[in-house]
């Protein structure tokens, strides 16, 4: 039967702390029986269940009554009126005493369990019978309730903040579980932004958001590359697949020529200084959320290190609740990506080809020798080895993770530990890493919280960073030199002696080089990295004056970095170079031993006065000033020993001979006031206006200040009554924003961090009396005017909700003008030294960014879309005073060989060559065709050697002239795309992401096309012009002496399209969610997924490598990095 529930009170109801009231008091005369129930209710608080029928059939009421018990009313209002009535819980329910149906009334028990999507029970959800307002029941810590309600037909509803309300229909059934799904809290959604906290409703700048919820199923060693396609306007990229490699992220595109292009991390309000890879120290299961801040109103408020954006991390706290223990682990291996192997010809066809390369050198050269008998029998030699899998192995990568947390409204701790191991794919190499963090909050009192963070983490890198076996350095790109040298090492040789033994080189073959044997280098060469770091953080929160509230906070960030290296002098050489088991001493083929210590230290304290306050109900206000101050120290050695009498003994007091010995320091302070004020009027126009002023020793005394400022606005259109007829539209917000913001990193050594604002000083050797004594000079000129690099960004947005935001979209426009890059100009040499930095250069970006996501089935079968691209665009508008174009750095050196031109009014670091034309295929076609030259006064131009577009018309192949723009690694445009499936206890999530219209400059392609038959190469080589007659694929000249340096200049040849399509993610995963006997477990999740699952693309291997990472003047450049992988991971999630 329907009931229906009369609701008179529509607007506030304040309620007594200790119960509904029971007595009435009526004053009605004729009056129907529907305006005394509403009485009763609005003094009760009581809701009254009666049939539509029952009300048009009752005669009116007369009652006077005064402080009388509810039942007394309700029987003199019922009096003559052939009903009666009783009591369940909070409610009346009323009947006719002669319906046989009504005559009792049938009580029923519901229970159940609520939970979330993944399986979590939650505590504290209200359940009600519809058209109720009071009475009902909650869910209790396990998610279990019971409610008792007048009838087995009715509707339950089940409702908690920030879930999808729910309405079920009981339709007799005794046991209703409830899975509750994530409401578009979207709009009320509490983000971290710049020191502090807002609602995605009331955001005014652009500002992307990600919880580490979204991404759980991404299992990986570092939380960036889980940040791949997952948000617009960020680009994330793996460069190489070294063990604990983190990723190089760029938003909105480079802001810089010189300088970092790195956005600014900031984990729980600590910035994070120096080599981007200490980030790597953070457990991806300690992070609750990522805030990506894009635009100048989110940015400014950091100011001078705003202008390449910012990434806030947030950590998981405690919360109010039972306690949890959640426990993450999985188990993978990873395997090179045999499609992407670059090719190279085996030992026959290595055999083949230097057969006809004598061949060739005796039918056009004169040479007499003969073929050499190695290789006069080419398929002796079968396929031979397979240098690039000899050096690699399946990688098992294993992380443990337990996280505890618990709360109450008095204090609240969360302790995360974890242990993450990960064996690379290049054999002795690895990874390890053990994290702590500990986050813990008390409530004083009702207006003073305390708050604490400690996250101490230790890395250990094991053989990631070498790049050379006779380097010092400490190349970031894994043992990238020795395994590209399998791609040009002869297959023919072998890594073993006849005794099962590793030889010492590789090689022995006519005309061909003799290589040191990688596989020994690897086993031999121990290049360990120990990472120690400490973050701390302690905070007091203090609210008075009702409005006001003062939050101060001491961070400290400890590190200590020891890099300890021994390579052992049979582990020396490279190509052409075979070690020396017993160097004479003093060589350079001696054993070498290095230990290098870095030990930076970073303390910053903020205090931060907020006010909030809302006036009446149409006007809010909040107000944010605060002062920080930060210093950054940092203390570094180095030593370097030689001519170890012993390779068994790796120590350094084993050393000889010591030829390096240094020691550096280096320090900067920051000093910031900042301010911010937002004001909303009706909850529907938002203004923000906020600026900073930075203080910084880098700079010299004329200029070490710098303001900040940025406003912006929003207006939620949706709330305006000329859209509310609009019922599609369920939210639609506009944006704008302008503003300013600096930067203050530098790159590259400690020595540039000062902006060179100071003169420089540098060795110089002077004669004492008849002596020669070392001593110091000052070598290099100051700038005391140098200021911030500064980023002008007009942003404007828009954001919409359709359909009950079953689809949103979100679209954003920015324009960037940044002036005052940093430049290396001369200065006349009457100053005694040739250059100076100085402010001369600028760039502008401009750009579009959208968001598509939507909720495409939500029944029981459940597919959400998640879609992101964006568009980006740069121009170089000057550089330095003349506008001289340069190339991979403003001082680098313009050559026939260098690969990219930084140019006025183009593009930063385009690939900049010759236009590859092919091959000259006859000698009528050399005659008549123009002649290479290069930098030489002499042509080899004849058949068979490569042709070059003559640009100029002079019939001449010339450097620079016949040079020009032949390639652009940046994108087009780059994309990300989601999909998500839940069917019962099954989810299904697979992640996209993508270029296009990026190129890629195969610079490992350049060195081993080599036609001067010295090394292996592409079995393409084999397709080469030999003659008129056999002219080969018209794409790879003779063996002519001398056409290998003119094939490999740059030029077109090189450059390939990078667009690619990257299946990221595949993770499928199951939750057992309902466990009868093992009451204590809460959920159980297995899953398994497919990192980096396939590529498609047309690029002649991995799209994603650089050698440069995204260095914006210098990036997209392929010369054989460590492998990227791909990896097959088992895991389990229990939450107890």
């Amino acid at each position: 039967m329907k009931l229906i529930v009369f609701f008179l009170l529509i607007g506030l109801l304040q309620v007594s702390a200790n119960g509904f009231a029971q007595r009435v008091t009526l004053s009605e005369k004729n009056a129907k029986l529907e305006q005394i129930f509403n009485k009763i209710r609005k003094q009760t608080g009581y809701d009254i269940l009666c049939d539509a029928d029952i009300i048009k059939q009752t005669k009116p009421v007369t009652i006077n009554v005064k402080d009388t018990p509810l039942t007394t009313a309700l029987k003199k209002c019922f009096e003559g009126q052939r009903v009666s009535f009783s009591f369940i819980q909070d409610m009346v329910v009323v009947r006719r005493t002669t319906d046989p149906l009504l005559s009792e009334i049938n009580l029923v028990t519901v229970k159940g369990t609520v939970t979330d999507t993944k399986g979590l029970p939650l505590p504290g959800v209200s359940v009600k019978l519809k058209g109720t307002s009071s009475g009902g029941a909650s869910t209790n810590k396990d998610g279990n309730y019971t409610i008792t309600i007048p009838e087995s037909t009715g509707i339950l509803v089940f409702s908690y903040i920030g879930y999808a309300q729910m309405e079920v229909p009981v339709n007799g059934k005794t046991t209703i579980d409830v899975q509750l799904t994530e409401s578009n809290t979207a709009l009320n959604e509490v983000v971290v932004v710049a020191y502090g906290t807002q609602t995605t409703r009331n955001i005014v700048g652009s500002v992307a958001t990600l919880s580490a919820a979204n991404i759980k199923d991404q299992p990986t060693g570092t939380f960036a590359e889980r940040l791949t396609g997952k948000l617009p306007g960020v680009q994330a990229a793996q460069g190489t697949g070294r063990p604990g490699q983190g990723m190089d992220i760029r938003i909105r595109g480079a802001a810089s020529l010189t300088s970092s292009v790195r956005p600014l991390v900031v984990i729980d309000g600590i910035p994070m200084i120096g080599n981007p890879d200490n980030i790597n120290n953070i457990n991806p299961d300690e992070i609750e959320s990522f805030s990506i801040l894009k635009d100048a109103s989110s940015t400014s408020m950091y100011g001078s290190r705003g202008a390449n954006g910012v990434i806030l991390i947030t950590t998981k706290r405690g919360k109010s609740g039972a306690p949890k223990i959640e426990f993450n682990s999985y188990y993978g291996l990873a395997e090179n990506m045999k499609e992407l192997k670059p090719e190279v010809m085996d030992a026959t066809q290595l055999a083949t080809y230097m057969k006809g390369f004598f061949e060739d050198k005796t039918l056009y050269e004169g040479y007499t020798g003969g073929i050499p008998g190695a290789y006069q029998n080419p398929e002796q030699y079968g396929k031979g080895t397979d240098w690039y899998d000899l050096l690699t192995r399946q990688g098992a990568a294993q992380n443990y993770s337990l996280a505890i947390s618990s709360g109450n409204d008095k204090s609240a701790l969360s302790i995360t530990g974890g242990y993450f191991d990960q064996d690379g794919i290049v054999k002795n190499t690895g990874y390890k890493r053990f994290s702590l963090r500990i986050n813990g909050d008390v409530k004083l009192t009702d207006n003073i919280k305390l708050g604490v963070s400690l996250a101490p983490s230790v890395q250990l890198e094991h053989n990631n960073r070498q790049n050379r076996a006779n380097s010092s350095g400490f190349n970031v790109d894994g043992q990238r030199a020795i395994f590209a040298s399998t791609l040009m090492m002869p297959t023919m040789g072998s890594a073993y002696n006849t005794d099962g033994s590793l030889a010492l080189g590789v090689g022995s073959f006519p005309n061909l080089f003799v290589w040191a044997n990688p596989l020994r280098q690897l086993t031999e060469i121990n290049d360990d990295v120990k990472r120690i770091r400490v973050l701390g953080n302690i905070f007091t929160e203090i609210g008075f004056l009702k409005h006001f509230t003062f939050r101060t906070s001491a961070n400290l960030d400890l590190g200590n970095m020891q890099a300890k290296k021994f390579v052992p002098s049979t582990a020396f050489g490279g190509f052409n170079d075979v070690p020396v088991e017993f160097p004479t001493a003093g060589s350079n083929d001696t054993a070498l031993g290095e230990s290098y210590t870095e030990n930076p230290t970073t303390w910053l304290n903020e205090n931060l006065l907020s006010y909030k306050n809302v006036f009446g109900k149409d006007h809010s206000l909040e107000v944010l000033a605060g002062f920080t101050a930060q210093r950054f120290d940092i203390y570094s050695s180095q030593i370097v020993g030689r001519d170890y009498p012993d390779n068994s003994v790796p120590y350094l007091s084993a050393a000889t001979r010591f030829t390096t010995n240094t020691s550096a320091a280096y320090a900067w302070t920051m000093l910031s006031v900042l301010s911010r004020v937002n004001y909303t009027y009706k909850d529907r126009y938002s203004l923000q206006a906020s600026v900073r002023r930075d203080g910084s020793s880098r700079f010299g005394s004329n200029n070490k200040w710098g303001t900040f400022p940025s406003i912006g606005a929003t207006w939620i259109a949706s709330e305006e009554a000329f859209l509310k007829d609009f019922s599609k539209i369920s939210f639609l917000k506009i944006r704008a924003s302008y503003g300013l913001t600096g930067q203050n990193e530098f790159g590259g050594s400690l020595a540039n961090q000062n902006y060179a604002h100071t003169p420089t000083i540098g060795n110089s050797n002077y004669v004492f009396g008849s002596v020669l004594a070392p001593g110091k000079v000052q070598s290099g000129l100051g700038n005391i005017d140098l200021v911030w690099e500064r980023n002008k960004q007009l942003d404007l947005g828009i954001d919409i909700g359709l359909f009950k935001d079953r689809i949103n979209f979100t679209y954003d426009y920015y324009n960037k003008y940044t002036d005052g890059l940093l430049f290396t100009v001369p200065v006349p040499h009457s100053s005694g030294y040739t250059s100076v930095q100085d402010n001369l250069g600028d760039i502008r970006q401009w750009g579009h960014e959208f968001t598509l996501s939507t909720k495409n089935l939500t029944g029981a079968f459940k597919w959400n879309t998640d879609f992101n691209i964006s568009f980006n665009r740069n121009i170089v508008k000057k550089i330095g005073v003349n506008n001289v174009s340069f190339a991979d750095n403003p001082s680098g050196v313009l050559s026939e060989f260098t690969d990219w031109r930084t140019i006025v009014g183009k593009p930063i670091g385009q690939y900049f060559g010759y236009v590859f034309d092919g091959v000259f295929m006859t000698q009528a076609e050399a005659n008549a065709g123009p002649k290479y030259y290069g930098t030489s006064p002499t042509t080899l131009s004849q058949a068979g050697t490569v042709r070059y577009k003559d640009l100029n018309g002079d019939g001449k192949i010339t450097w620079p002239e016949d040079m020009t723009i032949i390639g652009n690694p940046n994108p087009d445009f780059i994309f990300g795309f989601t999909n998500s499936f839940a069917y019962k206890n099954f989810d299904l999530n697979i992640v996209l992401s993508g270029t296009y219209g990026n190129d890629l400059y195969n610079g490992m392609e350049e060195s081993t096309y080599n036609l001067d038959g010295v090394f292996n190469g592409p079995p393409e080589l084999l397709q080469r012009w030999r003659s008129e007659a056999n002219p080969g694929n018209g794409l790879v000249p003779r063996t002519l002496a001398g056409t290998t340096g003119a094939y490999r200049a740059n030029s077109s040849r090189w450059v390939h399209d990078a667009s690619h399509i990257t299946i990221n993610n595949i993770a499928l995963g199951y939750t057992f969610r309902n466990f009868k006997k093992l009451t204590a477990i809460k959920s159980l999740r297995l899953y398994t997924t497919v990192q980096n699952a396939y590529i498609f693309t047309s690029y002649p291997g991995n799209p994603e490598v650089s050698i440069n990472g995204l260095t914006s003047v210098a990036q997209g450049q392929d010369l054989g990095a460590y492998p990227i992988p791909r990896t097959f991971t088992f895991g389990i999630n229990l939450v107890l």
